[in-house]
């Protein structure tokens, strides 16, 4: 039995989701809100949060913390399909740009995301608007590089699908939720994301609705 403790809108929550629907593996999902303890996880690691994975189908119980560390498990677990390439050259480039997407994308889900889910989901209290507008103003910058990126390669990592397009569409999909994402300044990005949304692996994505907050029309649209 494998059992994912996240939160629907979290886009380090969708890498994983996204990652064990390439690989075919079911989960029990016990969907959790950052704000809210959950004592069951508590007790899987130290210091635990989610996204966490519990598996009790390894040899040993297993339980990784955070998207990195189930996504290590995840892919030494079952390396086929494989989701970080053989050769030493294209591992490095993979995992340079899964590291970039994590990182870059941080401040995002701190000021423009984090505002999108006080305005829609929490609905405590009013959006800071300079936080919308330094959230959005960064996501353009980073939308530009990988537009470069989806122009010259098949996919973001390199040559095939790799973690580094699973942690991209993932982030990218939590901020189109909100229709924040502005695809019409980045074309050959939208089509690398219209190409990673129309596979199997995206339909849980899709079917996501979070609290009250319904997503904008395109989102569940696969030729947007």
């Amino acid at each position: 039995m494998k059992r994912l403790w996240h939160w629907p809108i979290d886009p380090l929550a969708r890498t994983v989701r996204l990652l064990l629907g390439e690989k075919g593996w079911s989960f029990e999902s016990i969907e959790i809100r950052p704000w809210v303890s959950d004592l069951e996880l508590a007790a899987l690691a130290p210091g635990a949060s989610a996204p966490a994975l519990l598996d009790t189908d390894a040899e040993v119980k297993t339980s990784p913390v955070g998207s990195l560390a189930i996504c290590e498990y995840i892919e030494e677990a079952q390396p086929s399909p494989r989701l970080l390439p053989f050769t030493a050259p294209e591992k490095a480039e993979a995992r340079r740009l899964w590291q970039w997407s994590e990182e870059s994308f941080a401040g995002i889900n701190n000021t423009l995301l984090a505002e999108r889910v006080t305005q829609w989901v929490k609905r405590d209290r009013s959006p800071d608007s300079l936080a919308l507008r330094q959230g959005a103003h960064a996501l353009k910058n980073r939308m530009t590089f990988l537009d470069a990126l989806a122009g010259e390669r098949s996919y973001i990592g390199g040559r095939n699908l790799s973690l580094a397009d699973l942690s991209v569409a993932a982030h990218l999909s939590a901020y189109d939720y909100f229709g924040d994402v502005p695809w019409d300044l980045t074309p050959d990005l939208k089509a690398w994301y219209a190409r990673m949304k129309s596979r199997p692996s995206f339909r849980g994505l899709l079917d996501d609705r979070v609290g009250n907050a319904k997503p904008v029309k395109h989102y569940t649209d696969l030729d947007f």
